[in-house]
C-alpha cells in the first residue's frame, strides 16, 4: 500500500533543481482560519526556504484566525495584510465557510440544502473579493484549496457526511479562480483526500486529520508543506557532488563548490562550500516522511565517489566521524541529508528550533488578535481594567458551559486566559520574532566543510 501511495504522489514530485517561488526580502502573509492560526504548514515551508535558499531573506507572518470565514478575512485585510506590508499573500478558506452544522444528522436544520448552497455561494463571493483586493494592491497571490474533512466512520466524533464533498466544490472553484487571476494555486484537498482514502483501505483508523475530523496535526501539516513545495517547483537537491577517485576529477557538482581535492591510496580529502542545508527530521511529524516521498523529492544531499577501491570507509566532516560506508555505497551515492550526525544537520536542527519558536510566538499573537476581534470588538482595548473585567466574566460564563460539548468552552477559556497573560508581552513577542529571523539568516549562510574519507577495512 505504501508503494501505491508513493507512486500516486510521485505524479506531482519535482525532479529538477527548481526556482524559488519567493524573491529576496519578500514579506509573505498567510491568511486563513484555525488551520493557519494554529497549524505548522507555513512554519515547515519557512524552514525549507531558510535551509534551501539562504540568500533569500524572507519574512513569514501568520495571519490566521481560528473560526474565521472568507468574509471575516476580507474585513481584516487592511490590518493583517496591508499594514504588514505584504508582498505575497496566501488565502486559505472553506472549512468554516461551508457551515458544517448544516450537515449534521443529530440536529437537522430546516431548509438545510438551500442553506448549504447559500453558504458556498457566499464563500465564492468573498473569495473573489479577496482576490480582487490582492490584485488591486499588486500582491503576488497564492490560493490554497481547502484541506479535507475526514468522513471515516472509525473516528468517534459526529460524522457530518457531505462536508468533504462541499469542500471539494470549494476546491474546484479555487482551482479555476487561480487561472482567472493568474495566481499560484496549491491543491491540498484532492491529494489529501486520495492519500487519506488509500491509507484507510488497509488501516480504517488512519487519518491525516485530528480526532475532530477538521484540524491536521503535525503529520498532516508536513504533508501540506510537501504538497506546497512540490506543486511550486521546489528543488529536490540540497546539493550533489560526484567525484571520480580513479581519475582524480570532479564529475559534477550542483549547489556546491569543491576545492582542495587530494586522493591518495586509501584516503581522499577535499573541501566543499555548500550553498544549502538539509531539511531536518521533525520528530512530531515523522510519520509524514513515510506517507509522502519527502526525502526523495525534496531532500537530496548526495555525495558520490566513483571507482573507490573495494572496501569500507570512514567518513569525517570537519573532523567529526559521521558514518561508515562501503565502496558500493559511495558508487551509488550517499544521501547525507538523512544523516543526523553531520555538522550540517546539526545546523539545520538549530534553525528548526528557531522556526518552532517563531511559530509559537506568532500563533500566540494571533490568539491575541482573535480575542480582540471576537470578544473585545466593542471595547476600548486600551482600557485594561475594563478588558480584564470583561474577560474574567467571559471565562466564568464559559466554565458554566463546560459540560456542553458544543460550547467549545475549553478553547474559549484558553484564549481569554492567554490574552490576559500575554497581551502585556505583545511587543516583546514581536521583537523576539524579528530577532529569530535575524538569527536564522545568520546561521544559514553557506559554509565550507572539510571531508576526509579513509579506508578502514576491505
Amino acid at each position: 500500500m505504501r508503494l501505491k501511495v508513493l507512486l500516486f504522489l510521485s505524479i506531482i514530485c519535482v525532479t529538477s533543481f527548481g526556482q524559488p517561488l519567493f524573491k529576496s526580502n519578500d514579506k509573505v502573509c498567510f491568511m486563513g482560519n484555525s488551520i493557519t492560526h494554529g497549524g505548522r504548514y507555513h512554519s515547515y515551508i519557512y524552514l525549507f526556504y531558510a535551509t534551501r535558499f539562504p540568500e533569500l531573506r524572507l519574512s513569514f507572518t501568520n495571519c490566521g484566525i481560528s473560526g474565521d470565514v472568507a468574509s471575516g478575512m476580507y474585513s481584516r485585510l487592511q490590518r493583517d495584510i496591508y499594514d504588514n506590508l505584504a508582498t505575497v499573500a496566501t488565502l486559505s478558506a472553506g472549512m468554516n465557510d461551508v457551515n458544517r452544522g448544516l450537515y449534521s444528522t443529530k440536529k437537522p436544520v430546516e431548509n438545510a440544502e438551500q442553506k448549504k448552497r447559500e453558504a458556498i455561494e457566499n464563500y465564492q463571493k468573498n473569495v473573489i473579493r479577496i482576490a480582487e483586493s490582492y490584485r488591486e494592491n499588486h500582491l503576488k497571490s497564492i490560493f490554497f484549496t481547502p484541506t479535507i474533512y475526514d468522513e471515516s466512520d472509525s473516528i468517534a466524533s459526529e460524522n457530518m457526511k457531505g462536508v468533504n464533498a462541499a469542500l471539494g466544490e470549494c476546491r474546484d472553484f479555487v482551482w479555476n479562480l487561480g487561472k482567472e487571476y493568474n495566481a499560484t494555486v496549491v491543491d491540498f484537498w484532492k491529494p489529501m483526500t486520495e492519500l487519506n482514502a488509500r491509507m484507510q483501505q488497509t488501516n480504517p483508523s488512519f487519518t491525516l486529520i485530528g480526532k475532530d475530523r477538521i484540524h491536521p496535526q503535525a503529520t498532516g501539516h508536513l504533508v501540506m508543506a510537501y504538497l506546497f513545495l512540490t506543486q511550486t517547483n521546489a528543488p529536490k537537491e540540497v546539493w550533489t557532488l560526484s567525484i571520480d577517485a580513479k581519475n582524480k576529477t570532479t564529475v559534477s557538482q550542483r549547489n556546491c563548490n569543491l576545492s582542495s581535492l587530494i586522493i591518495k591510496p586509501n584516503r581522499l580529502t577535499f573541501k566543499n562550500k555548500e550553498f544549502a542545508l538539509p531539511f531536518p527530521s521533525i520528530e512530531s511529524a515523522k510519520e509524514a516522511f513515510r506517507l509522502v516521498p519527502f526525502i526523495d523529492s525534496l531532500n537530496q544531499q548526495v555525495l558520490q565517489i566513483h571507482s573507490c577501491d573495494s572496501g569500507h570507509y570512514r567518513l569525517k566532516i570537519n573532523n567529526m566521524e559521521v558514518g561508515t560506508y562501503s565502496s558500493a555505497d559511495f558508487e551509488k551515492g550517499i544521501n547525507l541529508a538523512i544523516n543526523t550526525k553531520t555538522p550540517q544537520y546539526a545546523l539545520s536542527d538549530s534553525i528548526a528550533k528557531l522556526c518552532e519558536e517563531h511559530f509559537s510566538k506568532g500563533s500566540t499573537l494571533r490568539t491575541l488578535r482573535r480575542v480582540e476581534i471576537k470578544q473585545l470588538s466593542k471595547l476600548n482595548i486600551d482600557d485594561k481594567a475594563a478588558v480584564t473585567a470583561y474577560l474574567n466574566r467571559f471565562i466564568d460564563e464559559m466554565r458554566l458551559q463546560k459540560n456542553n460539548p458544543e460550547a467549545n468552552s475549553g478553547y474559549y477559556i484558553m484564549t481569554a486566559q492567554t490574552y490576559l497573560k500575554d497581551k502585556p508581552n505583545e511587543e516583546a513577542f514581536k521583537k523576539r520574532i524579528s530577532e529569530i529571523e535575524g538569527l536564522i539568516y545568520s546561521l544559514n549562510k553557506p559554509q565550507t566543510y572539510t571531508y576526509v574519507i579513509e579506508k578502514i577495512r576491505n
